[in-house]
């Protein structure tokens, strides 16, 4: 019998062994397939890939690569000023509009939720810091459990009732767990501190100042917008108020972009804000989570970033390298395209640094 277990153990560690110099040798991509300028090694990706969506990469403030791939709608290309629902991508546009309020001393990220709504379970507990990082432990209602109907119309105050008497799901500060429902209440705490619709004040105090005027709350007739699709086909319909300070914008690469430059040119909030806003606030393996902000290390580089997705057929991911003053922006109207992937795969093609499998998820 102990035969057999050192030769399993041996068997075992071999395997270990073979399994961690094969992924040494063969478990980073160095891109060497492709050829050319950094911008058509990009395109050669881009196409490899089959990718359906825009891409636009700025550096240094200026735009190093845009470009549309595939169909946005049966008669329309995707292109840099081709409009998405850009998801949770609005969290970043929710999590200024906190931060502002903030420099203005109208809040602080140590408020309790009981200031502002006292009849919440659990509010004195809650502060708005925890909401911005997920820390609060406020179930998501996006969760399967309460079957969530994103095709019909939502005011803010009846998704919060989907979960306001549901238990917390750890005590607020100690965790991390991406709730939807806590940015909900970000945008109801943005209009009670301005005095302002969620949707007027993110077209005041960002929009228009970042010089975005093609971003929007509500899709108009006859502009060029991306249906979504999943697996080639068109997703199903979600109501543009499903998701509120939790991700109603719609947006272009573009516009993106300059909302990415205002925000490094200290347009909207102050450098130590940014600072604060790019700073851990909270974690849960594999997640590092500030305000508004995943918290990152992208091929060695301090970064921050956002997903977004919508079951009607989005994928986005934008990534922000702080050192190398580099943007990368995917946005995807295709379900099953894996955006954070592709941004990974971007960022190391413009870097010219060769990438590891799992840098491509974390």
């Amino acid at each position: 019998m102990r035969r057999l277990f050192k030769i399993a153990l041996i068997a075992v560690l071999t395997l270990v062994v073979l399994g961690g110099a094969s992924l040494l040798l063969f478990g980073r991509d160095s891109h060497g397939n492709l050829s050319g300028s950094i911008s058509e090694q990009i395109d050669q990706y881009l196409l490899n890939q089959e990718f359906q969506g825009t891409v636009l990469i700025s550096k240094d403030g200026e735009v190093l690569f845009e470009k549309g791939y595939g169909k946005a709608a049966p008669n329309l290309q995707n292109s840099t000023d081709t409009l998405y629902q850009i998801a949770s991508l609005s969290k970043s546009f929710t999590a200024v509009a906190i931060m502002q309020l903030a420099e203005k001393q109208l809040l602080t990220v140590d408020d309790s939720l009981a200031k502002y709504f006292p009849d919440f379970p659990n509010a004195d507990t809650i502060t708005i810091g925890h909401l911005l990082s997920h820390s609060s432990g406020i179930p998501d209602y996006l969760k399967p459990d309460y079957q969530f109907d994103y095709s019909k119309e939502w005011e803010p105050t009846e998704i919060i009732e989907v979960v306001r008497n549901e238990p917390l799901e750890f005590t607020p500060g100690e965790s991390f767990s991406y709730s939807n429902s806590g940015y909900v209440l970000l945008g109801l705490i943005i209009e009670q501190v301005s005095g302002q619709a969620y949707s007027d004040y993110i077209e005041e105090h960002i929009f228009k100042p970042s010089g975005m005027h093609n971003s929007m709350f509500e899709t108009k007739e006859g502009l060029p917008i991306a249906e979504g699709h999943v697996e080639g086909k068109s997703g199903p319909r979600m109501d543009d108020s499903a998701a509120y300070a939790a991700g109603d914008i719609i947006s272009t690469a573009e516009d993106l972009a300059l909302f990415d430059e205002a925000l490094r040119q200290n347009l909207l909030v102050s450098e130590e804000t940014s600072k604060l806003m790019g700073t851990t606030h909270a974690s849960k393996f594999p997640y590092k989570y500030g305000y508004g902000w995943y918290t990152q290390d992208v091929l060695g580089h301090k970064a921050v970033g956002h997903s977004g997705g919508y079951p009607s057929g989005f994928r986005h991911y934008v990534a922000r390298l702080q050192d190398e003053e580099l943007t990368v922006i995917v946005l995807s109207n295709e379900m099953t395209v894996n955006s954070k992937s592709i941004n990974r795969n971007l960022t190391s093609i413009v870097l010219q640094k060769p990438i590891w499998i799992w840098e491509e998820f974390f």
